[in-house]
């Protein structure tokens, strides 16, 4: 399993206008995080062969649960971290991203709808390859 450290990533809010995007992208995340909390680390093991995605050694603190590397294309790789803070707070599903992102080019509107649409992309692998019920946010997550 490769190892990620926590200070070679960064969040939204290093791209260029990330911070008008900090807030859409953490609310999004957040009502995602409302079907992604019921997957396990094995759970997420097989919706990440689904996803071409990989399992990584990532730890932001002890309440991390799994961290999931999804790369879109070369340069460009999103790490979706469920950090499982109850039942005295609230759970949290973080998004960070490879330090050299920004450099290639991609702005924060395009990063957090990458963000976005892969996590979607979680749940509909998620709800296709796993024998589990899981909730839903609408007709189609």
């Amino acid at each position: 399993m490769e190892k990620v450290e926590r200070s070679s990533l960064i969040d939204i809010r290093s791209f260029e206008g990330g911070q008008a995007h900090h807030h859409f992208l953490t609310e999004a995340l957040k009502q995602r995080l409302e079907i992604i909390k019921h997957l396990t680390a094995r759970d997420v093991e097989e919706v990440a062969k689904e996803l071409g995605a990989h399992l990584v050694d990532l730890k932001i603190d002890d309440a991390t649960e799994w961290a999931l590397k999804i790369s879109p294309f070369r340069g460009f790789d999103i790490f979706f971290v469920l950090q499982r803070y109850s039942p005295e707070f609230e759970d949290r599903l973080l998004a960070f991203y490879n330090r050299e992102a920004p450099s290639i080019g991609v702005p924060a509107e395009d990063a957090s709808d990458f963000t976005v649409l892969y996590a979607n992309a979680i749940i509909y692998a998620a709800k296709r390859v796993l024998d589990k019920e899981l909730p839903r946010l609408s007709r189609y997550l």
